[in-house]
């Protein structure tokens, strides 16, 4: 074997590595009591994650990397939701026509959370769960 063929071999390997830990962290993620997939648009498109309820907080975090620390937290006394719709035009591209699209104003600003029935109910139900002082 040449050396090229060894670099590319391990390149080839860390790559796929990679790619079975992100893979292997979203499996756990999804796993974990509480989780949802959701996706958040970002002002230009729609990026997915996983989002976990802890306490009074909404925890987001994407769907392809490794961090461990969330990549957005909606917090249940900041938010409050303004309505709520179906995918329509460009949205049925990245969206699956079943979602749920929930507008949303997080301290003061406007936040856009993509999905499922099921999840939307849960979400309903956890911003309903908060105290009237929250």
């Amino acid at each position: 074997m040449h050396v090229v063929d060894i670099v590319a071999l391990c390149v080839a390997a860390a790559l796929i590595l990679g790619c079975l830990l992100v893979l292997a962290r979203q499996r756990y993620m999804l796993r974990v009591a509480g989780a949802i997939p959701l996706a958040v648009h970002n002002g230009k498109r729609w990026q997915y994650g996983v989002a976990r309820y802890v306490g009074g907080e909404l925890r987001w975090y994407r769907s392809l990397g490794m961090a461990t620390r969330p990549s957005r937290v909606f917090r249940r006394g900041e938010l409050r939701i303004v309505g709520h719709r179906r995918p329509a035009g460009a949205e049925l591209s990245a969206l699956p026509a079943a979602a749920v699209i929930v507008d949303c104003q997080v301290a003061g600003e406007q936040a856009l959370l993509a999905l499922g029935e099921g999840a939307f109910t849960g979400f309903i139900s956890w911003i309903e769960a908060s105290s009237p002082a929250a």
